[in-house]
Order: C-alpha cells, then structure tokens, then sequence
C-alpha cells in the first residue's frame, strides 16, 4: 500500500490527555454554574443546570500517568439503523363524475360545434355551385336569344314579315335635311 492511501493514527497518550482535558474544563463549567455551596442553597435558574438544586463542588481524582504507554483499544459501538418501510403513497382520488363528464360535454360540443361549421361551409359551396350552373344556363338562354334575334333581323325575314302583314315597296323615298329642312324624293331602287 503505498503511503498516501495511509491513514495517520493517533497517538494513544494524545486521545487519553484530550480526554482529561474535556472533563476538567467540564467539571469547571459546572462549578461556575453550579457555584459555591456555602454561598446560598438557592436553585440555579439559569444554564443547563436550571432545573436541578445546587450541589457541592466535586474534584476529580488525581490522574496518574502510566509508566509505560498501553495500547487500548477505542470500540465504537455501531449505532444500528433502523430501516423503516417506505411510507405508503397517498391515495389517488378518482375524478369526480361531475367533472369527468363535464369534460365529456365539452368534447362532445366541441365535435359538434366543427360538424356544424363543416356543414354550413359546405351548404355555402353547394349553393355557390347551384349559382354557377344557374349562371352557365342562363348564359346559354342569352346565346340563344341572341342568335333567334340576329336570324329575325336578316333581310330575308324582314322581307317575310312585311309581305305578311301587306306592306309594299314605295315609288319615291323622301329624305329630310333637318338643318335647312329641305326634303329630296328619290326613287326606289329595290336595292
């Protein structure tokens, strides 16, 4: 094992004089505490030792130091952990059936609402195509008038018409200058 996984060991004679130590000064708080007993036998009702009557002053006893160091061993006792279970989840609380179906209410107006809107646009589109195919009719009713009109208005069917209702041709056409207002006969010319 190579020396800076080494773990430093204590000195035997250190642990044993910083435990002295420990108890004299402990020893000397509790008689500033505690005080004198000859002084008064009035409880103490200030520090740790608030509770308890005053006591007399108790010296250690003289330590004497071993002639030859001991190893003693430290045990530490082992402080056992407890293993306590894990605490039980708390309970899941189940939805009420009051929301639950209050959601359900909102999706079921929800898909109700788009089916409606789906259903006006489309009825929109389908009256925009009736337009339309009622505009191409009405086209077609234009064209053919249109073209009855132009085939009533050749000479041929003029001259059909005339002769049906007994109307003939003049000897003279008269035409008139209105801004002098004269008039000049011509004669019919069949053309």
């Amino acid at each position: 094992m190579s020396d800076q996984y080494r773990r430093a060991q204590a000195d035997p004679d250190e642990i044993i004089k910083a435990a002295r130590r420990r108890a004299r000064a402990a020893s000397s708080r509790r008689r500033g505490l505690v005080g004198d007993a000859d002084e008064s036998a009035a409880p103490v009702f200030e520090g740790n030792l608030a509770v308890q009557p005053a006591t007399a002053p108790v010296e250690a006893p003289p330590v004497e130091t071993p002639a030859a160091p001991q190893r003693e061993t430290v045990v530490i006792p082992r402080t056992r952990t407890e293993t306590r279970p894990a605490p039980a989840p708390e309970p899941v609380e189940v939805p009420r059936p009051a929301f639950v179906g209050g959601i359900l209410a909102l999706v079921v107006a929800g898909i109700f609402g788009l089916l409606v809107l789906n259903t006006v646009i489309n009825e929109d589109a389908y009256r925009l195509q009736e337009l339309r195919t009622q505009a191409g009719e009405l086209d077609q009713t234009e064209q053919a008038l249109e073209d009855e009109l132009a085939n009533l208005d050749t000479p041929v069917n003029l001259q059909a018409q005339a002769d049906l209702y007994g109307m003939v041709h003049p000897d003279k056409v008269t035409f008139l200058y209105l801004p002098g207002g004269e008039t000049v006969e011509v004669p019919w010319n069949k053309e």
